[in-house]
This record gives structure tokens, sequence and C-alpha cells, in this order.
């Protein structure tokens, strides 16, 4: 690593100086007041201190150094306001922009140094396919472990076309999906649970028509949801429309008891009220109706719309529920799908179905891993373009 040393007035002088003699990859480390005499001793002018570095190690070689110099220019950098005050300059306005620019460039060069470390180990080759998982929203520790994996599998003479397929192929591999809950001859009690506003009654009209209209299946619907306006007429709606039982449960006692009425038939559905998952009692309050019987089998439905810490933090929530398999809906409003493939293998838990729209009972399907392996690696071939 080269360090130097600069005296200056300004910071725009100290970034000039810096850019020209060490390259536009240098680190500030510090920045310190000091005050200089002229040679008589007199009319002595505060002038600062700053020190800059730039490491010419490999990426792969400096992670420590990056995190305790990152580390150091954020703590002096935000001292820097106070230094310009004690300084009296004239035009404070002119520090205060020359600050924020570094705010600006140490953000920028954080950035790039964490996805220099994340790919330092990495063949050339495999660095796109990095990019591309992340921008998708794949969990860069995820993306980071398969393409090791990958490169372990891939041999020296493999063209394009030949990486992309393996890259497809074990990718698909990686995610779990539960693709023979619907094919099994054993009654199903699907309990969907999950936020307000994820769609869990429409995916249960999508599946309780497939199974009733096209599969000949006997299928009723429960729900618990009496506390939503509109919540059971919505339900009633679709249940007259498929021909198919609905009955309303107001308590735990309830729903055991009706589970028991309707207990010749193939499947039964229950429409739980929507919870926020920040309300710890209200995900309580529903735990009640899950643990009346040990048939019923919790789904947790999340949206593709929601952010990514929304989604970990549901689940996390929701996982007093003991929830078994994913449903994802709201596929047609993302164009990040990341998601399908972060929840599933940092959890450990199967997705089952995705809902790709609206349409009842159209937009629903069992998830496929080779449709998903390539949505996530789809700007693959637009970024060997650029």
């Amino acid at each position: 690593m080269k360090i130097k040393k600069y005296e200056v007035y300004d910071m725009r002088e100290a970034i000039e100086l810096i850019k020209k003699d060490l390259g536009p990859d240098a680190v500030i480390l510090s920045t310190k007041k000091i005050v200089k005499n002229n040679s008589f001793g007199l009319f002595s002018r505060p002038i600062l201190e700053v020190t800059a570095a730039i490491d010419y190690e490999p990426p792969k070689k400096k992670k420590k150094e990056y995190e305790e110099n990152i580390s150091k220019v954020e703590k002096d950098d935000f001292n820097l306001e106070e230094i310009a005050s004690k300084l009296g300059l004239e035009k404070l306005e002119i520090v205060l922009k020359e600050i924020s620019d570094i705010k600006k460039q140490l953000s920028e060069l954080k950035n790039k140094s964490k996805d220099d470390i994340q790919t330092a180990d990495l063949p050339e080759n495999m660095v796109p396919y990095f990019n591309v998982l992340v921008k998708n929203g794949v969990d860069d520790l995820i993306a980071y472990k398969f393409l090791k994996k990958v490169e372990k599998r891939v041999s020296t003479d493999f063209n394009r076309a030949q990486l992309n397929k393996l890259l497809v192929q074990l990718l698909s591999e990686l995610i779990p999906i539960e693709k023979d809950y619907f094919s099994s001859l054993k009654q199903k009690v699907v309990a969907m649970i999950g936020p307000t506003g994820v769609g869990k009654t429409t995916t249960i009209a999508k599946i309780a028509a497939t199974l009733s209209l096209k599969l000949q299946k006997k299928v009723a619907l429960i729900t618990i949801d009496t506390f939503r306006i509109g919540a059971v007429e919505q339900l009633r709606t679709y249940a007259d429309i498929v021909d198919i039982p609905l009955k309303v449960a107001s308590n735990p006692e309830e729903l055991k008891s009706q589970i028991a009425e309707l207990s010749g038939f193939d499947y039964i559905f229950l429409d739980s009220m929507g919870r926020s998952q920040f309300d710890d009692s209200q995900i309580r309050e529903l735990a009640k109706y899950m643990e009346v019987s040990p048939v019923i089998t919790p789904v947790l439905v999340l949206s593709m719309s929601s952010n990514h810490a929304e989604l970990y933090d549901t689940f996390d929530r929701y996982r007093l529920l003991k929830p078994e398999y994913l449903i994802f809906t709201k596929l047609d409003e993302t164009r990040r799908f990341g998601p399908l493939l972060n929840l599933p293998v940092l959890k450990k838990i199967p997705l089952l179905l995705l809902s790709t729209g609206q349409n009842v009972p159209e937009d629903i399907e069992i998830p496929d891993g080779k449709k998903i392996a390539i949505r996530l690696l789809s700007d693959i071939q637009k970024l060997w373009r650029e």
C-alpha cells in the first residue's frame, strides 16, 4: 500500500492532488486541522492535513484492510463539517459541497470494493453471471456459492452455450419445489396464511376451481376471515361459481368441528384473516386456529411486489405458525425474481405454487425450476451485447 500526506487549504485541493498522484481508486484515510507558522512565527493560518492511500494488492487479499479503511474514512468524513466551521472559511457552502461529493465518492468506492471482494476468486467468465443474478435480486452469497459450485463442473473448453445450459440445469436443481403435493390421494387441509393484501382468497379460488372443474376433485372451503368487510361474500361468490360448499368458522372450536364434517372431501382450503407481520398478538391468535387439527398444512402466501427485507421479516414473523410451503403471488408485478430462490434456499422451505396474474383459474402454476432459472439469468445475453 502506498500512503501519502497532503497539506492543503481545502478538500477540493486535496482531492485534485490525490487523484493526480494516486489515481481515482485512492482512499482517504484521515483528515485533521493543523496550524503552521511562517518563518517569523507570525500570521499562522489553519490548514488541513489529509492522508490518502492506494492499495495495489489483488482484491481478494485486501478485504480486511478495505473494511478498516472504509471505517476510518466514514468516521472522519462525518467530522468535516465541524472542521469547516472551525476553519472560518468564507465560502462554507463550497466546503459543504465538497463534503457531499466526498460522501458520494465514498459510497461508490464502498460498493465497488464490495463487488470486487465478492467476485475476487470467481473465474472471469463467471463474473457476468454473478452480476446478473444479484441484479435480479438473488442474495449475493447464494449467487457466489452457486457459481463456485458451477466452476467445479465447467470444462476449460466450454463455450457460452454449454455454460448457459449447465447454469440453468444446476440453478434449477438448487430451488426446492414440491411437485407432488396435489397428486397424493390423502386428504389435504390447506390453510392459506400471510399478510393482508397478498392475494390469499384469489389464490384459493384459483386452486379450488382447477381441482374441482379440471381434475374432478371434491373441494370445500372454510373461511375464518370474519373481520374483513366483504371477505366472506367474496369467497362465497367463488364457491357458488364453482359449485362447492363454503363454511364460516368464527372460532377455533367451530373450525375443528367443520373439518370433521368435511372429512369426505379430497381438499379443504382455509382462508385466514390477513394479519400484520408486525403484530405478534394477531399471529398468536391465528396460531390457535392452526392447532385445532394435526391435518392442517399451513402455507405461507407472499407477494412478489414486496421488497426483500419485508419478505424475510414476514417469513420470520409467521414462523410461529410452522408454514410447510410457500406460494408467491403477483409475479406479473415484478421484474426481479430473486425471492423465488432466496427464501426457499435460505429458509429451507419448498415452493408450492406461483400466481402469475388476476385471472381465475388460469393464472396459477406449479413452479418449474428450469423456467425460474431462465428468468433469473434472462439478462445475460443483453449484458454480453453491451
